[in-house]
């Protein structure tokens, strides 16, 4: 089966600060997890010339390797909708291959065609 990696960040919100964040991008994770696709937070290489290598990860960010089946899509898109209903006032960026989308409270005729939009990029982008 082929496999695409997504990559899926929120914006923050003036007051958020790191732990608030951290936790967000980890209820993120846990729920598109549960959909299953291999889930990982994204590193960003430290810029402490003390950290000796280490990674620290970029808060409200994460991929995911997804199926291309439609159901999974569908639940992908499902599992973002849901985040944002929880979470007012963020958006939502997917990047899948070079097509980048923005989510912010769509309609339902906007959630059709974000799916299909997502379905159609994850297409085009089968490793």
């Amino acid at each position: 089966m082929a496999r695409v990696l997504v990559q899926i960040d929120f914006t923050p919100l003036t007051d958020d600060d790191e732990f608030v964040l951290g936790e967000l991008t980890d209820e993120l994770a846990d729920s598109l997890r549960e959909i299953g696709g291999a889930v990982e937070r994204v590193g960003n290489p430290a810029v402490d010339p003390d950290a000796k290598g280490a990674a620290e990860l970029m808060l409200g960010v994460v991929t995911v390797l997804t199926g291309t089946d439609p159901g999974y899509v569908q639940a992908l898109v499902d599992v973002v909708l849901s985040f944002l209903q929880r979470h007012t006032g963020r958006r939502v960026h997917l990047r899948v291959g070079d097509i980048e989308m923005t989510i912010d409270r769509p309609t339902h005729a906007q959630t059709d065609e974000l799916v299909r939009t997502a379905r159609a990029a994850i297409e085009r982008a089968r490793l």
